[in-house]
């Protein structure tokens, strides 16, 4: 697949020069899952491939074929050969479709589709599995597994096709995620972490094996809201409408409340393993995944 192709068909997410940077960098795993076939990422398991990494001792029930006689006789005692086995991983990517993220300009969901793109794409370079899930509360939609540089159109066009709509059931996502995951692997999450049973399903998700990667997204307006004065706020979710004033006194209320989600969140993700990074969607696609995912070795 040309550059030229796969800008075509993803509908301009991706510029064909970040096309061409993604190419160089890699998803890193914490814990490499045990993939399907041989693919081009190292793992630090020991497995049974040409290239020789170490030794060890011999303890009863090895397998006798990966015996060092040559060290047998010289020393007299029962050495394993160790391989470094490569292997390919798994990278899936569940991301929040409810209508809360149909806000902003861009919304937070083009937000979220551009940056699934972008990492999908680096997966598929380095030669793993990709795939894609979409939920929100009354709708799942799955895609194939990708492999390959050549499946990125398809991919892209899956994703250009996504639409927000219904209320969020963010447990709900991650047990339907779950229940249809072909191997443990990395999971990135594109969410904007607005509902209330966030913790319960980043608790579930740190149930199971596997790492995690947790995108929380948010417009500027939401991070720093700019209306003042006499409001009539409708939930995008529920409908539910609040007459408001927006003074000094409840933009401190607001901003101490995000800040404490934001550090609840940051926390949770902690404790489970995972990483996790606040973006916002006037911030630059390219910049969040070379740089900010970069420092903390989520991309290598």
């Amino acid at each position: 697949m040309t550059h030229s192709q796969a800008s075509a068909s993803n509908r301009y997410l991706l510029s064909p020069e970040f096309l061409r940077k993604l190419e160089q960098a890699a998803i890193v795993s914490k814990h490499i899952m045990v993939g399907r076939t041989k693919g081009e990422r190292r793992s630090a398991r020991r497995g049974t491939s040409v290239e020789f990494a170490d030794f060890r001792s011999y303890v009863p029930g090895d397998d006798l074929r990966y015996l060092d006689w040559n060290a047998y006789a010289r020393l007299q005692r029962l050495f394993l050969k160790l391989f470094i086995e490569e292997e390919d991983l798994h990278v899936y990517f569940l991301l929040d479709t409810s209508r809360s993220m149909d806000f902003g300009s861009p919304t937070k969901l083009e937000w979220a589709t551009q940056a699934a793109a972008a990492l999908a794409y680096i997966a598929l370079s380095s030669g793993d599995r990709v795939q894609l899930f979409a939920h929100s509360a009354d709708s799942g939609h799955r895609s194939r597994i990708f492999r390959g540089r050549g499946s990125a159109p398809e991919l892209f066009g899956w994703l250009s096709e996504l639409r927000a709509d219904n209320a969020t059931d963010l447990t709900k996502a991650v047990r339907w995620f779950q229940a249809a995951l072909p191997a443990p692997g990395i999971t990135f999450l594109l969410s904007d972490l607005l509902t209330p049973d966030w913790e319960p399903a980043l608790a579930r998700l740190g149930a199971a094996r596997g790492d995690a990667c947790i995108l929380q997204i948010f417009s500027r307006e939401e991070f720093d809201p700019t209306a003042r004065g006499d409001l009539r706020l409708v939930d995008s979710e529920t409908q539910q409408a609040r007459e408001i004033t927006m003074g000094a006194s409840v933009l401190r209320r607001y901003t101490n409340e995000r800040d404490a989600l934001l550090d609840a969140a940051r926390k949770c993700c902690h404790r489970y393993g995972f990483s996790h990074l606040l973006t916002l969607n006037n911030q630059s696609v390219e910049d969040v995944i070379l740089r900010s995912l970069r420092q903390l070795q989520v991309i290598r």
